[in-house]
């Protein structure tokens, strides 16, 4: 049996381990909540935090003992998933940690730690793990102030400030349809009667209403047509876009509303630190010594197929 295959068993009994663990330390969080006390008794006294006695070790599997320090790593980790505040998820936590040493110790007796296959997984692990830490603690060594959040807040919301537009409109698909309808408008007909009849864009429906949109949400034509117009009031000459030609109403305007420093603080603390790991990658570029090696490229020629042997015509006898 080659090495490989050794590996398909504790792996994937490794897996549900860890699948049946992370469901029992997650079900705390689904129990039914306890019926409230009927209105007439006594208030309960209130509830009294819980001490936790973690012995050291927590468990010994085989005479491996499994330390506090891993139990509380693994804590840890769980915490922003499931509860581990609780009896029961401490046990069940416990639980998966003998699980994981007997499922280690089996691996051992099989020597698979000196499998090319888990040395090289091992050795991706470790560097993954130690990039990511030195990214982490550099991060938290150089959060963004609140200043440079605020500054950057206020860069972003300067360009959000300007004029807001609600219109409606009726597209055709030539200037002289587009002057029909002017026409019509300026007889008193009414314009999202006119945009159902008349109008090919699909807000036409909707008597070609277009809500509340910015300049920059429209085509360069119409937001400055729709720039210069008076609220109420159609335009008399046919604005002309790469759809077509349209006759706008513009029905309201208002001051663009940015977003509050609050709303937008984890997008901007996101961005800050994203430019902090590309300049701190960029600085630990431009001081090392660097020498990529081309990658070669060749095509594969098919392999010839091999030459049939020729028949053997069988003689009789």
């Amino acid at each position: 049996m080659n090495k490989p295959n050794k590996l398909t068993f504790p792996l994937l009994a490794f897996s549900s381990a860890l699948l049946l663990a992370g469901t029992a330390l997650a079900a705390d969080d689904k129990k039914p909540e306890a019926a409230p006390a009927p209105a007439a008794t006594a208030a309960p006294a209130a509830a009294q935090p819980i001490e936790f006695n973690i012995p050291d070790p927590v468990a010994v599997v085989n005479g491996k003992p499994i330390s506090k320090a891993t139990f509380e790593q693994y804590a840890q980790q769980l915490r922003n998933r499931a509860k581990t505040d609780t009896p029961e998820a401490s046990k069940a936590l416990v639980d998966q940690l003998v699980m994981e040493e007997l499922l280690v110790q089996e691996a051992n007796k099989e020597k698979l730690a000196d499998d090319p296959q888990i040395k090289q997984q091992l050795e991706i692990v470790k560097r993954s793990l130690l990039a990511s830490t030195v990214v982490r603690r550099m991060l938290s060594e150089n959060a963004p102030s609140e200043d440079a959040i605020k500054k950057e807040y206020e860069t972003a919301t300067a360009a959000m400030k300007g004029k807001e537009y609600k219109a409606a409109h009726i597209l055709v698909d030539s200037e002289d349809k587009a002057k029909e309808v002017i026409a019509e408008l300026k007889k008193g007909g009414d314009f999202a009667e006119l945009a159902k009849t008349k109008s090919s864009d699909s807000s036409a429906a909707n008597g070609g209403d277009l809500g509340w949109f910015t300049p920059s949400m429209m085509v360069p034509p119409f937001a400055q047509a729709v720039a210069k117009m008076e609220k109420g009031k159609f335009s008399e000459e046919p604005v002309q876009t790469p759809f077509g030609w349209h006759v706008i109403l513009l029905e309201d305007t208002r001051d663009a509303t940015p977003p509050s420093l609050d709303e937008l603080k984890p997008q901007i603390q996101q961005m800050l630190q994203s430019k902090m790991v590309n300049d701190y990658l960029e600085k630990l570029k431009s001081g090392a010594k660097i020498e990529v090696k081309e990658i070669q490229v060749s095509e594969t020629k098919p392999a010839a197929a091999p030459e049939a042997a020729p028949a053997v015509k069988e003689e009789k006898k």
